[in-house]
């Protein structure tokens, strides 16, 4: 028994070993399998099947846009700074004129309507009203300006490219414009109304033009912040602009017709005066300034 045991250890001993040895042989003699790439060309178009896939290569290629160099502009006042400093400024001058000369903008409406002259107290003026006066056709000029930016990009596209190139020098330009057309038309109502009339009716004649001027000023204020604030209100604005400064004008020639009509003779010299004084200079003043825009 005890030899039997014996033999058996031995025997599996052997078998173990002859295992062992016959599996390292057969591990280090066992060769990989290589897996070859396929479909080099794309996968293929099946029958029946609507799908096909391209090669990389044979995708569109999306194009680059070729761009010039960056340049910056102003596109309109609100982005300029020497346009809305002078807007400002006249803001804080009228702001500061007013507690001043507030009776004077108190009897706007009297003398834009009235042909009677004021017996009491502030029939003359004074130097608070003179600077209000100042103040409210100043801003005048200043809204009519901004407004002649907006009015020439819109209605002439062609000077939009120059006008932008410069904001403050054709703002300001056309600021000047203005107020040298306002006052070319105070010296010749003061000219006319020499010839032709007494001191008095002159006075009278005068301080409705100066208030029509004054209050289209105040009515032009909301209107200019408006285009500047939300530009794609530009026709809208432009075109109530255009209407309030009609109106103005109306008002005006209404009371100088009421002044100065005696009888149906002066009818004749009235339409001599509308043709001479209030229509042909408004247009050449026009033309003049869209021309100066032009060249700058």
């Amino acid at each position: 028994m005890p030899n039997d045991s014996i033999h058996n250890n031995t025997d599996s001993s052997t078998t173990l070993a002859a295992d062992s040895a016959n599996h390292a042989t057969d591990t280090v003699t066992t060769i990989p399998t290589v897996h070859r790439a396929q479909y080099l060309s794309g996968f293929p178009s099946y029958g029946g099947n609507d799908i096909s896939f391209q090669r990389i290569d044979q995708m569109p290629v999306l194009e680059v846009p070729a761009a010039g160099n960056a340049r910056t502009h102003n596109s309109s006042p609100l982005h300029d700074t020497g346009s809305m400093i002078m807007f400002l400024l006249s803001c804080l001058f009228l702001i500061t004129s007013y507690r001043l000369g507030h009776i004077y903008i108190a009897n706007l409406m009297h003398n834009m309507f009235s042909i009677k002259g004021k017996d009491d107290l502030y029939s003359d003026h004074t130097m608070s009203d003179t600077r209000i006066i100042i103040a409210l056709i100043v801003n005048t000029c200043l809204m009519e300006g901004f407004l002649m930016f907006y009015g020439l990009s819109w209605y002439n596209p062609q000077l939009t490219l120059a006008l932008q190139s410069s904001v403050f020098l054709h703002v300001f330009v056309l600021i000047l414009s203005a107020a040298l057309f306002i006052t070319l038309q105070l010296f010749l109502y003061r000219l006319i109304g020499f010839t032709f009339s007494d001191d008095k009716l002159t006075e009278l004649w005068v301080g409705g033009f100066l208030a029509s001027q004054a209050t289209l000023g105040l009515l032009l204020f909301p209107i200019v912040v408006i285009t500047l604030v939300f530009p794609s209100t530009i026709k809208s604005m432009l075109t109530i602009a255009i209407t309030l400064y009609i109106l103005a004008r109306i008002v005006f020639i209404w009371k100088g017709f009421r002044i100065f009509f005696n009888n149906f003779s002066s009818s004749i010299y009235f339409i001599l005066y509308l043709c001479a004084v209030e229509i042909v200079p408004p247009l050449l003043a026009l033309a003049g300034t869209v021309y100066v825009c032009s060249i700058l």
